[in-house]
């Protein structure tokens, strides 16, 4: 590949650097989860910008299928890294405790090794000195960037929606990224948040009290008990009751004024 080829990075920020004045920027890390989750057997798999050092479109079939295997088996060790290393939990251990058993472990198939990695030290740009990688390998970038989560110890957590690692860059109780969704268009953070509210919702005794009654009345209008006029001016008034319980139970601490409260949402809801 060609030496002009270089990757840095600064503080919160991968740097690929290619060609005459041309580059690309990443939130660092973000490059090696990128990594990680690649569907391989993809087409657009090639575009990631690892394979930019390979100069992957240049080299023959045979050839390309052979990286892509390589490629695979570094996942595969590099899972095991995040989640034995880099993974927030347990959280009394550092992450060099967990690298020192890691390495010290039996399983030599599915562990991440680390080679003799050959790296310089340069001005970026003025004033800005770090270590620069000019990489040979998808191998040699993806060490590169595992040292410096190593040594900035930067924890990972799994998403509760997606099941990916994430970056704690944050707020440490984080438990979702900001991956889309599926098809929904949401972030798992929001998507999350959504189902949390919801959870949340459903389970308080007053969401419970009135939906039980709503649905109670709903079922009036098919066997005729009720109009459905009657049945929207009532539950117009329903969620007025609803919203004035929430609040009462909302501005206080004493769970008998909570208690008081919820009865007498629960006997307006069976006396109207």
């Amino acid at each position: 590949m060609s030496g002009d080829y270089k990757i840095f990075y600064t503080k919160e920020t991968e740097h690929f650097t290619f060609e005459e004045n041309t580059s690309k920027q990443y939130p660092f890390a973000e490059s090696l989860l990128d990594f990680l989750y690649l569907d391989l057997s993809q087409r657009d798999a090639l575009s990631h910008i690892y394979f930019t050092v390979l100069e992957y479109d240049q080299l023959p079939k045979t050839k390309k299928k052979w990286l892509l295997t390589e490629a695979a088996a570094l996942q595969q060790h590099l899972e095991t890294l995040f989640s034995e290393v880099f993974d927030v939990l347990p959280p009394e251990k550092s992450i060099r405790e967990k690298l020192a058993e890691y390495m010290s472990a039996g399983d030599n198939v599915s562990r991440f090794f680390f080679s003799a990695l050959s790296t310089g030290y340069e001005q970026v740009k003025p004033g800005v000195f770090t270590e620069v990688l000019y990489p040979n390998s998808i191998d040699e970038i993806v060490e590169f960037f595992v040292r410096e989560c190593i040594r900035r110890e930067l924890r990972f957590r799994r998403c509760k929606s997606c099941g990916k690692f994430f970056a704690l860059t944050g707020y440490a109780n984080t438990e979702y990224c900001d991956r889309l969704f599926g098809g929904s268009g949401k972030t798992c953070k929001e998507a999350g948040a959504v189902r949390l509210y919801r959870t949340k919702v459903t389970a308080d005794p007053v969401i419970q009290a009135y939906n039980k009654a709503y649905k109670k009345r709903f079922a009036w209008i098919k066997y005729k008990k009720i109009t459905k006029e009657a049945f929207y001016e009532w539950s117009e008034r329903a969620r007025v009751e609803r919203d004035k319980c929430l609040a009462k139970r909302g501005a206080t601490d004493d769970g008998d004024a909570k208690l008081r409260a919820l009865e007498e949402l629960e006997k307006w809801l069976m006396e109207n």
